[in-house]
């Protein structure tokens, strides 16, 4: 393996191609399309070094075609396709090598997949993407934890007490002046046991 990963970042990738699978999945991925390298899954055994980045590289090549479909202004797509890999394949990477923006990318796509289930399953998928947003770089962190807040404080997320709390704190985390901080400070006003204000 060591002696095809010198091969590779010597530029001899077909001969490093023969020599490992891996090493060459990611030579190929060098010149494929967005669309090729999310319809190829990871083939790489564990502990190869190769398996962080091939895994990061599918992510955002999934992420890139699901954010694609995004109507101007809209955080998420209109639609699943490409952010189950795009999760899956950011927790991965994140897994082998901790990364800041692969918890944003695993977060900012586990909460577009929460926009299409029923309320409690969608809180639930925002509940799954915390400790990546926990892991994201702090602003990013913050916004992103606001509008997890959003999807959790949903009428039928779960009870009044619980989607009240989850406004009050998607409140102390949302950007001053950010939609999200619009859009939860009037989730607020339809709690009626929560109060107006925080």
């Amino acid at each position: 393996m060591r002696l095809a990963l010198l091969l590779l970042l010597a530029g001899c990738t077909p001969v490093a191609a023969l020599l490992d699978a891996p090493l060459a999945q990611l030579a190929r991925w060098e010149r494929a399309s967005p669309a090729e390298i999310a319809a190829e899954p990871v083939a790489c055994p564990a502990g190869h070094a190769a398996c962080a980045r091939l895994h990061a590289r599918r992510a955002e090549a999934c992420m890139g075609l699901a954010m694609a479909a995004r109507a101007p202004g809209a955080a998420c797509p209109g639609g699943r396709d490409h952010l189950p890999c795009a999760a899956e394949s950011y927790a991965a990477a994140r897994a082998l090598t901790p990364s800041p923006a692969l918890a944003a990318g695993e977060a900012q796509a586990r909460l577009c997949l929460a926009e299409f289930p029923p309320p409690a399953e969608a809180a639930a998928e925002a509940g799954r993407a915390a400790p990546a947003i926990a892991a994201a770089p702090p602003a990013r962190a913050a916004l992103l934890g606001a509008r997890a807040a959003l999807i959790a404080a949903r009428p039928g997320a779960g009870t009044e007490a619980q989607r009240c709390a989850a406004t009050r704190a998607g409140l102390a985390l949302a950007p001053q002046a950010s939609r999200e901080a619009r859009d939860l400070a009037l989730r607020l006003a339809t709690l009626p046991a929560c109060g107006a204000t925080p």
